[in-house]
């Protein structure tokens, strides 16, 4: 097989594609794409970074990630004690191919102020 040269504009095309579909199934979780130099940047907003599992195999970057929220409140009235609660989660997961060479060592994932970043190095 034939070498050639990373691009990453095509990269981030193709992945700005494949990635896409995955802020519409997490209603308050939005995925933006970028680059950084040879670099990708995948950023997860409305997310905990502690909820979101990056990994690579077999070519394959997969993002998963959930995010929700509890609600409580409970009063007295009338020497009645009523409380409710309620709740919302979303979940998203996203598989795409990366470039040749790409493995797990190319991956960092850190937190963000809104959620998680995902940088894809160079390896070409």
């Amino acid at each position: 097989m034939p070498l050639s040269r990373w691009d990453p504009a095509s990269a981030l095309a193709r992945i700005e594609n494949e990635v896409g579909n995955a802020a519409q199934h997490a209603h308050s979780t939005s995925v933006r794409t970028s680059t950084d130099g040879d670099d990708l940047v995948i950023t997860v907003d409305g997310i905990d970074p502690s909820d979101v599992d990056v990994r690579v195999a077999g070519g394959t970057l997969t993002v998963r990630g959930r995010s929700g929220s509890n609600t409580s409140d409970s009063f007295d009235q009338g020497g009645v004690h009523f409380s409710s609660s309620s709740s919302s989660s979303s979940s998203f997961a996203r598989s795409f191919s990366l470039p040749d060479g790409v493995d797990q060592s190319d991956v960092e994932t850190e937190p963000s102020p809104t959620g998680v970043t995902i940088r894809i190095k160079n390896a070409a």
